[in-house]
């Protein structure tokens, strides 16, 4: 019905008044009409529609998750692999030809030495010993032969001569038979420690200098007390220079310490270096990388995972365009990422986001994500 419709239709009902009055009420008449006709015509007719969410996901991946213990060290010798450069006898240092940390290579010079004055003459005493004892000997078989001296003198004589050969020989052992001696490198390696001066005199024994080898490299690192349990000997690790983290090499992990160290409060780590790249020196700061921990499962965004009011955990799938509420268990965490089990469907996708208002069942408007995890 139109509002002129509703007009005629109330019009004689008001013919009966006055006439300034009748048209009074007859415009108002019209106008309430007029007001509820188009009040219900543009009132909209809802159709009853289910509550639905816009989430994103991500395909399911297995894999697995690693978390790496990150710790501080040094590089340094492996232990019992540093040469200490003495001598069995007193020298007078002459030449020191290296300093401290300087690289050398294998039969380099190191240092010159001569022999002290009392060398010297302990070697002339050897020597004439020597003569001596072999002209006694010849002394002593002719007497012999002439009947003049026993076996036992004769025997006495040989082993004076047996003697004054071992004096000699041990003397030239030690170097006392060369006036001027040469130490050179017996491999490529660094020089620790200095610790001879041209013209010091060193007594027998005495260290003059360390070398230590190119070869067989050791980091060292501490790590935390409550770690230091989950490492293992042979485990794979991996060390880079705190310079240059692009600089790296294997290691393997090769014991660790059963003390805590008191001035650092840590456990120390020794790890065998793979390899020494010429980068890699002794006393080099480093940072070493150690697995501590390894979980598989299904990789998934650490957003994915929710929890209840009993902290238990739970993801959605898409099922078919459709919430479907997971309960799931965490095994471990590592940054953004988490490794889970449980009973999910690998061909339902993941909700990644917009998971925190949905409930099981609710329609779904989905957008594809990136992937929910990669192993490493």
């Amino acid at each position: 019905m139109s509002p002129h419709d509703v007009c005629l239709a109330v019009t004689p009902r008001h013919r009966a008044l006055a006439p300034r009055k009748a048209g009074r009420a007859l415009r108002v008449a019209c106008l309430l009409a007029t007001l509820a006709v188009a009040a219900s015509v543009s009132r909209p007719a809802f159709a009853d529609t289910a509550p639905s969410a816009l989430v994103r996901t991500a395909a399911l991946q297995r894999g697995v998750l690693q978390q790496d213990l990150d710790s501080v060290g040094t590089v340094r010798t492996a232990s019992g692999g540093t040469l200490s450069v003495d001598f069995a006898r007193a020298v007078r240092v002459r030449r020191v030809l290296v300093r401290a940390g300087q690289s050398v290579r294998h039969g380099q010079g190191l240092l010159e030495v001569d022999n002290t004055a009392a060398g010297d003459a302990a070697y002339a005493q050897a020597r004439e010993a020597l003569r001596f004892a072999k002209g006694e000997l010849r002394r002593q078989l002719q007497l012999q032969r002439q009947q003049l001296a026993t076996q036992s003198q004769v025997d006495a004589a040989r082993r004076g001569l047996a003697d004054a050969q071992a004096t000699l020989a041990a003397q030239q052992a030690q170097g006392l038979g060369r006036a001027h001696e040469v130490v050179r490198a017996p491999f490529d390696g660094v020089v620790q420690s200095v610790q001879a001066s041209p013209g010091m005199q060193l007594a027998a024994g005495a260290t003059a200098l360390s070398l230590a080898p190119r070869t067989g490299l050791q980091a060292v690192v501490g790590v935390d007390p409550r770690d230091a349990a989950e490492l293992r000997p042979g485990t794979a690790a991996r060390v880079r220079s705190v310079f240059d983290p692009t600089q790296s090499v294997a290691a393997t992990v090769l014991d660790v310490a059963g003390r805590v160290d008191p001035a650092s409060g840590r456990v120390e780590v020794r790890l065998a270096l793979g390899a020494t790249p010429r980068w890699l020196l002794p006393g080099l700061a480093v940072q070493a990388s150690l697995p501590l921990h390894a979980w598989s499962g299904w990789l998934v965004p650490r957003q994915a995972v929710l929890r209840d009011a009993d902290g238990q955990a739970y993801v959605f799938q898409d099922d078919h365009g459709h919430a479907r509420r997971v309960t799931v268990k965490v095994r471990g965490d590592e940054g953004e990422r988490s490794a889970i089990s449980g009973a999910l469907t690998p061909s339902q996708p993941l909700v990644v986001l917009g998971n925190y208002e949905l409930k099981d069942g609710m329609a779904l408007h989905s957008s594809a994500g990136t992937a929910a995890g990669q192993g490493r």
